[in-house]
């Protein structure tokens, strides 16, 4: 039995772990970020992984190409995909 959990408004996770079989989270076990107006998984939540994602556990992770930004000074919607993010080191 799953159990759906709100992140806000339009994002959800199932409370059931999934395991990546292939890509950046193959034997990764995560939940699934799934926006509730498409349905789509928009990103995970890493619940354990190798060495080296193991700084990803336990923080949201989104799929740049499955969000949008809002930048409030320009008052525009672009998609993340467009923005180029820079680099972030993650400290314990």
């Amino acid at each position: 039995v799953s159990l759906s959990l709100e992140v806000t408004d339009e994002v959800t996770w199932e409370d059931s772990l999934m395991i990546g079989l292939e890509g950046a989270l193959l034997g990764c076990a995560y939940y699934a970020l799934t926006c509730r107006s498409c349905r789509m998984i928009v990103g995970f939540i890493l619940y354990s992984s190798a060495r080296d994602l193991a700084s990803l556990r336990g923080l949201f992770c989104f799929f740049k190409d499955s969000i949008l930004c809002y930048f409030l000074k320009r008052q525009i919607i672009v998609e993340a995909s467009e923005i180029i993010f820079p680099p972030v080191t993650l400290k314990e």
